[in-house]
């Protein structure tokens, strides 16, 4: 298992398809930036973007994809700085399909067609992947790839009212998310993790599925070196420098990642969670986890769950 593919699962990434909105003459909306992540595809026409400062504005044409990360409310209108308004006066909230909405006067012309989508993750596993992310991502994608064509099919799939909809939305957004990811990582490596430029190395990849496909085998350098068919020096020198920690660092740090999973949404005691993720004993796992974390697991999910309830409003 790769290991975009293993965050992306674990983090439970949730596809919801806000709309395709028609804007006319002078408009403006305003996102609220309660999703992980928003992503808005021009079909037709010219938008404006921006988060803040308006003199910062992109300026997106048809094809162009931009992606906005998680807490960042933001602006798109005909124009930069023009006075816009909140999403949740045109639709309604909650996930699902509006199939079309429109903005602005019909008789003032048709200035923009653009889809809008969001994506919401549980958990903090979701951290690798956002936390590599600048605020925005602008994309444009050349004609006759894959990521234009996966556009053009969920912008066309708004447009139509058949069973299923909902589903096959949320499985195109799944695919544009993935996409969007690899040609971002890929034309800015700067930005990407390292385990992303790790994964596309043919050796040190190898060796990383393994360590993903079973985090609680008791791994060795020698042995993640056997699958990347690389001596136990070479593979932890290459190792290190593309993902940016040495093997067993990086294997520690994803069973801590695994355990706060665990202890957050799920019931398990500590010894099963201990022997699922390679620790010889409850003890060894409960150590390391406060080494790790500065508090005992216990009392890790005990907060967890407090601050949990906490984020959920009191019933009226």
């Amino acid at each position: 298992m790769d290991v975009l593919t293993d965050l992306l699962q674990r983090s439970r990434a949730q596809g919801a398809a806000f709309c395709r909105t028609t804007a006319y003459g002078e408009w403006g909306l305003r996102f609220p930036g309660t999703a992980a992540l928003a992503v808005h595809a021009i079909v037709a026409g010219e938008a404006y973007l921006w988060a803040g400062d308006p003199d910062r504005a992109a300026r997106l044409t048809p094809g162009d994809v931009i992606v906005v990360r998680e807490d960042i409310e933001h602006e798109v209108a005909h124009a930069s700085g023009a006075p816009t308004e909140p999403l949740e006066s045109v639709i309604k909230s909650g996930p699902g399909v509006t199939r079309q909405v429109t903005v602005g006067h019909p008789h003032h012309g048709e200035g923009a067609s653009f889809f809008c989508g969001a994506y919401l993750f549980e958990g903090d596993l979701c951290r690798g992947l956002l936390d590599a992310l600048p605020d925005t991502v602008r994309l444009v994608p050349a004609a006759g790839s894959t990521l234009r064509a996966t556009m053009d099919l969920l912008a066309r799939e708004m447009l139509i009212d058949e069973p299923g909809q909902q589903t096959l939305l949320d499985r195109l957004l799944d695919v544009a998310l993935v996409q969007i990811l690899r040609e971002h990582f890929r034309t800015r490596s700067d930005d990407a993790p390292g385990w992303f430029r790790a994964s596309a190395d043919p050796r040190i990849g190898e060796a990383l599925r393994a360590l993903h496909e079973d985090p609680a085998h008791p791994w060795t350098v020698a042995e993640l070196a056997d699958h990347a068919l690389l001596s136990r020096s070479a593979f932890a020198r290459q190792f290190t420098d593309l993902v940016g920690q040495a093997p067993l660092a990086y294997l520690g740090d994803w069973r801590m990642a695994l355990a706060r999973e665990r202890l957050r949404d799920t019931d398990a005691r500590l010894a099963a969670i201990s022997t699922s993720l390679g620790y010889a004993s409850e003890f060894s796992f409960a150590a390391a986890f406060k080494r790790h974390h500065g508090v005992a697991p216990g009392r890790w999910r005990s907060d967890a769950r407090r601050r949990g309830d906490e984020a959920v409003p009191a019933a009226s």
